[in-house]
This record gives C-alpha cells, sequence and structure tokens, in this order.
C-alpha cells in the first residue's frame, strides 16, 4: 500500500522563530566567497512566485528571514537586514 506524502510535511520544519542558513544561487557568481547569510525567520511570507533577492518559477512558501549580521547580496546590493526568502533555499541551521 502506497503511503500519500503530506505536502506540509517539509514545510513543518519552517516556522516563525527558526534559525535558517539562507542557501544564495551561485549561478551568476560562481567564484563569490561570501558566506551565506544565517537568520531567523520572523514571519511568513505569501505563496508567490517571487523573492526578494532571487526569482522562482514555481509556487511556494516564502518566509520574511531576519538576518544576525547585515547582509551584503552576491550582486553587491544591501546591507539588507531581512529578506523574503523561498523555502526551497532554506535550509534548517544546525544545534549548536
Amino acid at each position: 500500500m502506497w503511503k500519500k506524502r503530506d505536502s506540509a510535511a517539509k514545510s513543518s520544519v519552517f516556522g516563525v522563530g527558526v534559525q535558517v542558513i539562507v542557501r544564495l544561487d551561485r549561478a551568476r557568481f560562481p567564484y563569490s566567497l561570501i558566506d551565506d547569510p544565517i537568520g531567523v525567520i520572523v514571519a511568513p511570507g505569501e505563496l508567490t512566485g517571487s523573492s526578494f533577492y532571487v526569482p522562482t518559477t514555481v509556487r511556494e512558501a516564502v518566509w520574511e528571514v531576519q538576518f544576525d549580521e547585515p547582509f551584503a547580496g552576491l550582486d553587491g546590493s544591501g546591507p539588507h537586514a531581512s529578506a523574503k526568502v523561498p523555502e526551497s533555499h532554506l535550509e534548517a541551521a544546525p544545534e549548536a
């Protein structure tokens, strides 16, 4: 018997108060030495096809992340104190 995957199962990892690593899209800047920023999810975003610093092609959850330190984008923009980030670019930070 096949078990139906719950699409909310992946989302349950993320929520307000979760510390995350934002995995940057390095397609245009493959040699950048900027570290992936770390922050905390402070608010849910909207289910949209766009986000603050990276265009998305599918509808997915977007979360507002407040960075631990101001973050300068790979393109030199910033510094940014927060950003709306698609869930596919987030990774839960390891527990200390």
